[in-house]
């Protein structure tokens, strides 16, 4: 006899527990060395079971930088309505950004995936948005019409700003 339907919020459970297996897989063995069958395995589904609620890879780490990225957005926005200026929301988001990267890693990782398949540049290309870079950008434009910033180009003082936090956050730890 088939097993009865779950309801979306049993779904959504073992969604969540899938991911959050995914996420500590990744994070262990990288992210071409964790198979869909062990995500499965390390949450007590085969993997045809899996693959009912991830079609494929791709849909799993789409799922994952998703989460990630909402996350990020999400501190980031909390930590920003507390600025009284916009140079002070620059200093909170950065600081925002360093915690995440620092108090998640196996999110950060996922959210910055460099891979040899070209991965991420996928998972972007779907029109997925960096709500939390917008945000960091909008308060990079506000210093600058305020006078409080020296730079005029919005995007290209946004950019320097941001790469100079990732970039330093990204470095292989020695």
């Amino acid at each position: 006899m088939p097993r009865p339907p779950q309801s979306e919020e049993q779904r959504a459970l073992v969604r969540r527990r899938i991911l959050g297996a995914a996420r500590e897989l990744f994070d262990q063995s990288g992210i071409e060395a964790a198979s869909m069958r062990a995500v499965g395995a390390r949450v007590g589904l085969t993997a045809s079971a899996l693959y009912a609620y991830f079609p494929s890879k791709i849909e799993l780490l789409r799922a994952l930088w998703c989460d990630a990225l909402d996350e990020l957005h999400v501190r980031m926005t909390e930590f920003s309505q507390r600025a009284a200026d916009p140079i002070t929301a620059i200093r909170v988001l950065v600081i925002a950004y360093i915690e995440f990267a620092l108090e998640d890693q196996a999110r950060f990782h996922v959210l910055v995936m460099v891979d040899r398949g070209n991965l991420a540049a996928e998972l972007r290309s779907e029109g997925i948005v960096h709500d939390a870079y917008r945000l960091f950008r909008r308060h990079v434009a506000e210093a600058i019409d305020q006078g409080l910033l020296r730079l005029t180009d919005a995007d290209l003082a946004a950019q320097m700003l941001w790469a100079a936090v990732h970039g330093v956050l990204t470095l292989p730890q020695t």
